[in-house]
């Protein structure tokens, strides 16, 4: 019974522990120099494989930790890298 109530409470911290990591959306519009849509862009999390690809009209949206650096990448163009942060509520990458 003892193992029982231990797991059940290294269960529950370690789920307290996974919800208290707090995760921005944030979403946008990749576009080039003529602010025509890019679809499939890269986007990612700098370090990390969690990201996503641009659609047809260059949206995206991403979950990412506060200050997470998000990547930028597609072929014939330079990786662009910008900081996620939160600003009054918002989120600014810019």
């Amino acid at each position: 019974m003892n193992k029982f109530i231990n797991k059940l409470l290294l269960l529950a911290g370690l789920l307290l522990a996974q919800a208290s990591i707090a995760q921005i959306k944030v979403t946008g519009v990749v576009t080039d120099e003529q602010k025509s849509p890019l679809p499939s862009v890269s986007v990612v999390v700098k370090g990390t494989t969690h990201g996503v690809a641009t659609d047809f009209d260059g949206n995206y949206s991403i979950e990412v930790p506060n200050n997470a650096v998000l990547e930028f990448s597609s072929i014939g163009y330079q990786t662009l890298t910008k900081k996620v942060t939160t600003v009054n509520g918002g989120v600014n990458h810019w």
